[in-house]
């Protein structure tokens, strides 16, 4: 007969027993150990998401050479998200076991943040833990809450984790009896290093703009998959002088398109200034460092709330939230995004301030998780606690993937002598503005925006009026050519140079505008003008 295809991939990847790792997972080996090891850990991951939140509890195990961890996925029952999994864990630099040998070695204890493995083969005790903040959603096309399936719950090894008492209603009586609270050590690790925000502000280059997170969970009712031209949308409208736009997606839209397609997806966008937070970590530090989020019905409005963030709903209701639930109440609750100018609607959002009283009904136990937390899990093991205190580390620097504007489009009002620049992306269209025109670095920017740009400039390099003399022979359409450097700005126009001192902490590019704006009105640039 026939091997289903899934059986033949899993043999063909598997190895036989006698090629299985012996060190440090078989007992029968610790001779060659040098840590004196006497409890195995089996961390069973199914996800790049389930990943991370594990690794949360890995780390409270840090400093104990009593314990030795091990990570194993099932070959033979992928996720439909699992694509990333072997990567993340590869760079994890782990000792990574397949599932066949995990399910016949004598760990003494697995956590799992995903019911949907098979936690029954395992012969050690299991606790599962929430992959999210707590069990606000239903499984698609289901009525069965997301990580809750009381058919895969059974048995006496499985110890079920919540985040707050209000779930265990939700739970069979039986289960109830192995179910614990522990809070949520997401949250508690963002609680840990809220003082950083200003730090990651400055690795995610913030300076003094507001910061706006699009904050998207996978799937069309999400914020990307209701509106996939989002990020352009707010790009187009927010000036770049006053706003950073960053995007979080959930791991699941990276796995189902993979990397190269989302990046493909947002190429325009990314061009423009988008901030993109890669899957594996950063979207902790990023939601920490924004001034409003825009959310839909994903577990990071919920985190975004307890960090005192204010939350904008920029999706429709998803039909699989659990009515009731925290994240019902943060929906009900928070305003929606609409048609109307997005910095009046940014600036009343950030005005009210986070949505109050939401975040308490999620997530129990606030900053104490790792103090409940840890003495469960070394009960579990039979073995004694450590004696230092049981804390969480705090979230790890973003990792942004970003790209420097090479062209903006750009308008200049004046007030008396007083000129103001406003600047957009030029790579994606928006409204007529008063004394607009284009700027575009001189290699950095495509063929199309030089061929269009009012300005071309560089970064300071020798003999500036030679290279704006060559410049304006390929570049006629250019009105002025600059080059810039910390605090000036050099100008050249109908062969003169013209040299302006920005202010402190001003952008030098910004004059280059404002020389264009004089010049097309043929008013001097400055007083110390020469040939």
């Amino acid at each position: 007969m026939d091997r289903p295809p899934r059986q033949v991939m899993a043999e063909k990847r598997t190895p036989p027993p006698s090629l299985w790792r012996k060190v440090p997972i078989d007992p029968g080996y610790d001779r060659w150990l040098t840590y004196r090891v006497e409890r195995r850990i089996l961390v069973v991951a199914r996800t790049v998401t389930t990943l991370t939140r594990l690794l949360d509890i890995r780390s409270l195990f840090d400093d104990d050479h009593r314990v030795q961890v091990a990570f194993t996925f099932d070959e033979r029952n992928r996720a439909y998200f699992g694509a990333g999994l072997e990567e993340f864990l590869s760079s994890l630099d782990a000792v990574v076991v397949a599932w066949e040998q995990a399910v016949r070695m004598p760990f003494d204890l697995a956590v799992a943040a995903s019911e949907n493995d098979a936690l029954d083969e395992l012969p050690c005790p299991v606790l599962l833990v929430p992959h999210g903040i707590g069990h606000q959603k239903y499984y698609p096309d289901s009525t069965t809450i997301s990580g809750l399936n009381p058919d895969r719950l059974r048995g006496d090894r499985v110890h079920v984790g919540l985040s707050h008492a209000n779930q265990l209603g939700r739970l069979e009586p039986e289960t109830a009896t192995r179910a614990v609270v522990i809070g949520d050590p997401c949250h508690d690790r963002m609680l840990a290093s809220a003082h950083r925000a200003p730090h990651f502000r400055r690795v995610l280059d913030v300076g003094a703009r507001k910061h706006v997170v699009l904050a998207s969970t996978w799937g069309p009712q999400s914020l990307i998959g209701a509106n996939p031209l989002l990020p352009q949308r707010l790009l187009s409208e927010l000036p770049l002088e006053d706003y950073r736009v960053s995007l979080v997606l959930h791991p699941g839209v990276w796995s189902a398109h993979s990397p190269h397609q989302v990046r493909a997806n947002l190429a325009t966008a990314m061009r423009a200034g988008l901030t993109v937070i890669p899957p594996q970590h950063g979207w902790q530090a990023a939601i920490l460092a924004a001034d409003v989020v825009i959310a839909d019905c994903g577990s990071m409005p919920l985190y975004a709330t307890a960090a005192q963030v204010p939350v904008l709903l920029g999706s429709p209701v998803a039909d699989t939230v659990v009515p009731g639930s925290p994240l019902a109440n943060l929906i009900d609750a928070a305003p929606r995004l609409d048609g109307s100018p997005l910095p009046d609607q940014l600036a009343a959002a950030i005005a009210a301030g986070p949505i109050a009283d939401v975040a308490e009904q999620a997530v129990e136990y606030p900053g104490k998780c790792a103090e409940v937390l840890r003495p469960l899990l070394y009960d579990l093991l039979g073995l004694p606690a450590p004696a230092w205190p049981a804390v969480f580390p705090p979230v790890a620097d973003p990792t942004p993937e970003r790209q420097p504007v090479a062209a903006f489009r750009v308008g200049v009002t004046a007030d008396g002598d007083a000129l103001t620049v406003t600047r957009f992306p030029a790579a994606i269209p928006g409204p007529p503005m008063r004394g607009q025109h284009v700027v575009a670095h001189a290699e950095l920017a495509t063929l199309s925006e030089l061929e269009g740009a009012d300005v071309v400039y560089r970064e300071a390099a020798a003999d500036f009026a030679s290279w704006a003399r060559e410049t304006a022979r390929h570049r006629p359409h250019a009105r002025l050519l600059a080059e810039v450097t910390p605090g000036l700005c050099r100008v050249w126009t109908d062969g003169s140079v013209t040299e302006l001192t920005a202010a402190p902490g001003e952008d030098p590019l910004l004059l280059a505008s404002q020389a264009h704006w004089r010049a097309v009105r043929r008013l001097p640039l400055t007083a110390d003008q020469r040939p």
